[in-house]
């Protein structure tokens, strides 16, 4: 029997969505016996790959930063020597760029090739390239279609990367996790993400100021996880709002459950997601959302069932969800053992190195 190695390609694995992807995508495969090895453009942030026992390749031609012509040749001939001295039949890239140097590298070598695409922005290099594609939702998928690239080229395998450890263990632990909720008089809000790009904290404040405004005297809290250069103007808006004494800011933490475990829904107003995985996080903890109905989140929170998806930018409609959940506590347990129970049957590691799987026996 042909033994499973497969070499992951992609421009860095800056831990972001992207390269958290990527190496929940490793660890999956080699839960399966695969023998997987990495290829990127950087060192930068490599030492988690390294650290789980992945041989990790530099390679020229890969970094967003390194497109030159001649370094993305080099690139080529790099991953070719790899593919070669490894005995790897399948190469599975993770932007378009990566996509199209590795490529290069398997032409006339009889190698297997297939891309993940996370996001849009490249649509038109990907409906050229002669490889299967992978969409981490629907979402994308209808996005790469729209623009051009054959149907049947899409294989869905959704952004599946939560843990056993980041999951509510039983019934027993998500009552558990709810009694301790109860005891709190304060309605408790979280959201988590990064203060750089626009991830909706403003709208979150602003929404959580309005609902202030119409229950001035209901104990409620606004807990921000996360940090980021924007984190200054949040915080002056916050004051500027009048709920600064109301809306904390911890930081980037390492461990984030404490601060899911004692909130009653999570709160997440991002303007673009082709998946929306914090989400899935959250709902691990059985705790309902609250979101923006865009993208590929409502692949994720069943709107009215896990929790309440609102219209793109309709501030007042998740003010009025806060407002309907802080007042129904029970509905809140309710939705969230339906977004527990989500992320048990959809979002689970093994979800997706089956589907990956899948993908690599139909290439």
């Amino acid at each position: 029997m042909r033994a499973k190695r497969v070499l992951l390609v992609r421009s860095d694995v800056r831990l972001a969505g992207p390269g958290i992807l990527m190496f929940a995508i490793a660890c999956a495969l080699r839960e399966r016996g695969w023998h997987v090895e990495i290829a990127v453009g950087s060192k930068a942030l490599t030492e988690r790959f390294s650290d789980a026992g992945f041989a990790v390749h530099i390679v020229p031609g890969l970094d967003l930063g390194d497109r030159a012509p001649l370094r993305m040749v080099k690139g080529a001939a790099a991953l070719r020597r790899i593919v070669a001295g490894s005995g790897t039949h399948i190469v599975h890239s993770f932007n378009a760029q990566a996509g199209l140097v590795a490529w290069a590298a398997t032409l006339g070598r009889g190698l297997k090739i297939v891309n993940t695409v996370l996001g849009a922005g490249k649509e038109n290099l990907l409906k050229r390239m002669p490889f299967k594609l992978i969409a981490v939702s629907e979402f994308v998928k209808r996005d790469l279609v729209k623009h051009g690239v054959p149907a049947d080229r899409i294989t869905t395998v959704l952004n599946s990367i939560i843990t056993a450890d980041r999951v509510l263990d039983d019934d027993a632990a998500f009552d558990a996790a709810w009694r301790a909720r109860g005891e709190a008089e304060e309605f408790r809000l979280v959201g988590i993400a990064m203060m750089n790009g626009d991830k909706g904290h403003r709208a979150s404040i602003e929404a959580f100021a309005r609902f202030t405004e119409r229950a001035p005297a209901r104990p409620a809290s606004l807990t921000f996880v996360g940090d980021g250069t924007r984190r200054p103007a949040l915080e002056a808006f916050a004051k500027e709002r009048g709920v600064a004494s109301r809306v904390h800011f911890t930081g980037a933490l390492d461990n984030v459950f404490p601060e899911l475990d004692q909130a009653h829904a999570f709160l997440h107003l991002s303007r673009q997601e082709t998946f929306g995985m914090v989400l899935a996080e959250a709902h691990a903890r059985g705790l309902p959302a609250i979101s923006y109905a865009i993208g590929g989140i409502p692949e994720v929170v069943a709107d009215g069932e896990s929790g309440i998806l609102c219209a793109l930018d309709d501030v007042d409609g998740v003010t009025g969800a806060i407002e309907h959940l802080s007042q129904n506590r029970d509905q809140c347990a309710a939705m969230g053992r339906a977004g527990l129970d989500r992320v048990r049957r959809l979002f689970m590691r093994d979800a997706l190195g089956e589907g990956i799987e899948t993908v690599y026996a139909s290439l």
